[in-house]
């Protein structure tokens, strides 16, 4: 079973988020672009209710929010706005949504769903609940923001963290444990070891980002002082929500090193995409299940299956050259 958990959505969070205001800016744009006069709208994790009230200031006539949680905050917000009147907001949990009759009197004309957590072993699984909204509560030309979503891979050495290093130390704090406590923590070694590729799998945690973050929310991406990239990026998936239904990811990934060195893992670009430009780009890493010391040419498999869906760990081998 997976280990992967969401990120937490605290109040705190919904507020950096709109300082990050490159990637609001972003936003808007997209969100504007796509809004035809008297649409309906379905806002699909509506958050502190952002992109409704985009839609409604650009010309839709209605918008419905759904969210899990803090909606009595998108609420207030909408009647601050003067926007309350044309809003509806229901507290469901998306990927069991039902909406009731005098919500659904009518399709939607616009979908906005920016419900990704910017991984993409959680977002595949998200990408597939946009398509069954799509196909259950929308018009047959239904818009969709974002549009489609690019996935990209590149192999890389990461030299400021490394996962059999700090397994190793886990290993150790085990017999501190035991001369301090005279009891045997192993099972709680044991489950840190497993959490790790997903913990640090994350250029920053994006529950601890400055109230004005320093840096670009629009593109997150590690500091290139600590990953050596040794191939080109390829694509690795296109989800585009114009086709007629959702496909999956690939089962591998082939990679040829542009250059030798010690392949340690994966490095993903996620791209959201509107109209063919990219709203927001985040990058993630996925340690190799063991490192793999390549020369120019050769061929890196990495197998993007069971093992990558469950613990984020990429078994790999080299195809030489």
């Amino acid at each position: 079973m997976s280990r992967l958990v969401d990120v937490p959505f605290t109040t705190d969070l919904h507020l950096r988020l709109l300082l990050s205001v490159d990637r609001g800016h972003n936003v808007q744009r997209a969100v504007r672009a796509a809004t035809r006069t008297g649409d309906r709208v379905l806002d699909a994790g509506t958050g502190s209710g952002l992109l409704s009230f985009v839609a409604l200031r650009a010309g839709a006539v209605s918008a419905v929010g759904v969210d899990r949680q803090h909606l009595e905050l998108a609420q207030a917000v909408a009647e601050k706005n003067g926007l309350a009147d044309r809003m509806t907001f229901l507290q469901a949990d998306l990927m069991d949504l039902d909406l009731p009759p005098a919500v659904l009197d009518a399709r939607f004309d616009l979908l906005l769903a920016f419900i990704y957590t910017n991984h993409p072993l959680i977002d595949e699984a998200r990408s597939r609940m946009v398509f069954e909204l799509r196909d259950r509560f929308c018009v047959p030309d239904a818009r969709i923001v974002p549009g489609a979503v690019r996935y990209s891979v590149a192999a890389c050495e990461r030299l400021d963290w490394d996962l059999f290093t700090e397994r190793a130390d886990l290993d150790a704090s085990a017999d501190v444990l035991r001369s301090v406590y005279g009891l045997d923590f192993q099972p709680l070694i044991d489950s840190t070891k497993q959490e790790l590729p997903i913990k640090r799998s994350r250029p920053t945690d994006p529950a601890a980002t400055a109230w004005r973050p320093p840096t670009s929310m629009a593109s997150v991406r590690f500091d290139r002082r600590h990953v050596r990239l040794l191939s080109d990026t390829d694509t690795f998936h296109m989800i585009d929500y114009a086709a007629p239904s959702f496909t999956g990811f690939p089962g591998e990934a082939r990679l040829r090193a542009a250059v030798p060195g010690r392949v340690t893992g994966l490095l993903w670009t996620q791209e959201l995409l509107y109209d063919g430009q990219p709203v927001w780009t985040t990058e993630t890493y996925s340690p190799l299940a063991a490192p793999l010391a390549v020369s120019t040419g050769d061929t890196i498999v990495a197998r993007t299956g069971e093992q990558w869906r469950a613990t984020n760990t990429v078994p790999a081998q080299v195809e030489r050259g």
